[in-house]
């Protein structure tokens, strides 16, 4: 066989095998790329007005629950479990909004916990906007549960981030007690993204 004939063909087969590689490693790359970004959308939860849309970043949406007693500081409490959220004005005016915490009643009914209901006084919470300090309240110091009471601009958007815990020296460590709340957005007083 001819030398030169062979290399030729060689060659020849390399070129195929790398084709048909790329071809394969482009359907892989596809493919991560949509189910990374569909799992992405099903742990955001949207709400809709006609004058914004709330997205909930996590996959439990607005719903709070804290059923492991760990009593810390606030410094720890301020590296906890986030809840994030971005408010978006789809209009070309200022709009006024509020931020709130509420008792999901519904989730009590249904974990029949009422009685151990953790006190509202124990429980701190801290709020903040991407890039600037947390704001840290006691939950029964709220008057309303309302945590931000704020305005967005035009074609503005607003990243929120949420962290709960216990305040330091109020539980005892493993207590049976627990919370479910959840976070409301309220667009001049009208509820548009509660929990989904």
């Amino acid at each position: 066989m001819n030398y030169a004939k062979y290399k030729e063909l060689r060659r020849k087969e390399l070129i195929k095998s790398g084709i048909y590689i790329s071809v394969i490693l482009l359907f892989a790359l596809i493919a991560t790329y949509n189910i990374y970004y569909y799992l992405k959308e099903e742990n955001n939860k949207v709400r809709s007005s006609e004058s914004l849309d709330v997205v909930f970043h996590e996959k439990e949406g607005g719903y709070v629950t804290l059923t492991k007693v760990r009593p810390v500081s606030d410094a720890v409490g301020l590296s906890t479990h986030a809840y994030t959220f971005t408010i978006k004005n789809n209009t070309n005016t200022r709009v006024n909004y509020e931020v709130k915490i509420i008792t999901d009643k519904e989730k009590v009914k249904e974990d029949k916990c009422g009685e151990y209901q953790m006190p509202l006084n124990i429980i701190k919470t801290g709020i903040h906007e991407k890039g600037k300090v947390s704001d840290i309240y006691n939950l029964d110091d709220l008057k309303d549960g309302v945590l931000v009471k704020s305005n967005i601009g035009p074609k503005k958007e607003i990243n929120y981030t949420v962290r709960f815990w216990i305040s330091q020296n109020s539980l005892t460590v493993d207590s049976l007690l627990h919370f479910h709340g959840k976070i409301e957005i309220v667009e001049n007083g009208t509820d548009i993204a509660s929990v989904l």
